[in-house]
């Protein structure tokens, strides 16, 4: 009963297939495996869509709970300013920590950066690669909701 419930909660009983009931006709059967089939298609799309919306109003939520307590959810979209480059870029929370106690928290964030490097003939190769740091919170900064950029991180 109670995995019923956690199950209906969490939207997992719309992936599982209907049970189709048994029938002595197999025509019958036929037909309603027939109809099962045809609307697998949309019902898939929608349950994609379902899960979709749950999971952005959630991260949502949780971005906003953090704000009214002062600190940054995880997944959340933020900008980071790299202060020895003076390079402000865009970066995801990874990690949230309160080593430091509940009022100095700090995080690990994962952001793109752009590495040049001169080749033996004089030219130069642009590489960007995904760089995972720890840094504390007046580093970063809030960027507004974006309901596409936030799925592409919970993706």
């Amino acid at each position: 009963m109670f995995l019923s419930k956690l199950a209906e909660r969490t939207g997992l009983f719309e992936f599982l297939a209907p049970i189709i009931g048994g029938s002595d006709n197999n025509g019958d059967n036929q037909q309603q495996s027939a109809y099962v089939s045809n609307n697998d298609d949309e019902s898939s799309q929608e349950n994609k869509e379902l899960v979709k919306r749950r999971r952005l109003d959630a991260q949502k939520k949780a971005e906003e709970d953090a704000e009214a307590r002062g600190v940054f959810a995880k997944k959340q979209r933020v900008r980071y300013h790299n202060k020895s480059t003076d390079v402000i870029c865009d970066a995801i929370v990874v990690g949230v920590h309160f080593d430091d106690g509940l009022e100095h928290p700090y995080y690990t964030i994962k952001h793109k950066k752009q590495i040049e490097e001169e080749l033996e003939d004089g030219c130069k190769k642009v590489d960007i690669v995904e760089v995972e740091k720890q840094t504390n919170p007046d580093r970063l900064q809030r960027v507004p909701w974006d309901d596409e950029l936030s799925w592409k991180v919970l993706k």
